[in-house]
């Protein structure tokens, strides 16, 4: 593993940091070629959101750190959410609060269509950068295992879970670009992101190995992706029957 990929004056580059600025670029280049083509510029107020996505996802990030290492108090818990190193975060706590940021700061604004869509393509990408990068810091690393796909990380050979993650949300990203210009319901293309990211993160946290609460069968990572999967699943269905009858209805 490479934690460090260069000195710069002096002061160790760390490569995970490299690779979550470089995701954050592509991503940025994909959102803003979505914002343009969905038209979203031309909405007063429009910039905000972004705001109000990033604040909320790096708020979230840190704030989600309690389904893996609850503390005991909440001015504890805030504390280590203003927190801005590239410590103690977690991908589902930040999806959570940049959502909430984005429905927040779209309701101070006035931005009354849905935004998700523009953010569909461009989050599997910038989250497989960060995979990448976890793979390169040699952390978030999977349980021991015997197959000869396993990597040596800690003392034993584990589940490459960093790379098959970054390929699950790499496919994830190609198949969302290929059916994003179908037409359906606004927000729909990211609804189908939140569904594919809960299916993977769900199958990939068995082999991880956090430390994480455990509820019943299982632990509150996976409760949370279950959630997902099954409301935004639910709310795509509902959305596009609506859809498919209201033009029915205007063919009668």
């Amino acid at each position: 593993m490479f934690p460090i990929l260069f000195d710069l004056a002096g002061h160790p580059v760390p490569t995970y940091a490299v690779a979550v600025l470089i995701g954050a670029v592509v991503a940025l280049l994909i959102r803003r070629a979505e914002v343009r083509r969905l038209g979203y510029a031309t909405t007063p107020g429009h910039g905000w959101v972004s705001v109000g996505a990033l604040v909320g996802a790096v708020i979230g990030a840190k704030l989600g750190m309690a389904l893996f290492e609850p503390v005991a108090s909440l001015p504890a818990l805030a504390m280590r959410a203003l927190s801005l190193d590239f410590t103690g975060k977690t991908v589902i706590g930040g999806l959570a609060g940049g959502y909430l940021g984005v429905e927040g700061m779209k309701r101070l604004v006035g931005v009354k269509h849905s935004t998700g869509d523009a953010f569909a393509v461009a989050l599997p990408v910038a989250l497989a950068f960060g995979r990448i990068g976890c793979l390169m810091a040699g952390c978030c690393w999977g349980t021991e295992t015997t197959l000869p796909w396993a990597v040596h990380l800690h003392g034993g050979a584990r589940h490459p879970t960093q790379p098959l993650e970054a390929i699950g949300l790499l496919v994830i990203a190609a198949w969302l670009w290929r059916i994003r210009r179908r037409a359906r319901p606004d927000g729909h293309l990211f609804r189908r992101f939140l569904v594919a990211y809960a299916v993977l993160r769900f199958a990939m946290q068995a082999l991880r190995g956090d430390p994480v609460l455990h509820w019943g069968p299982l632990d509150a990572v996976q409760w949370v992706c279950l959630a997902t999967a099954v409301l935004f699943s639910w709310l795509i269905w509902r959305g596009e029957r609506d859809q498919s009858a209201r033009a029915r209805a205007a063919l009668i």
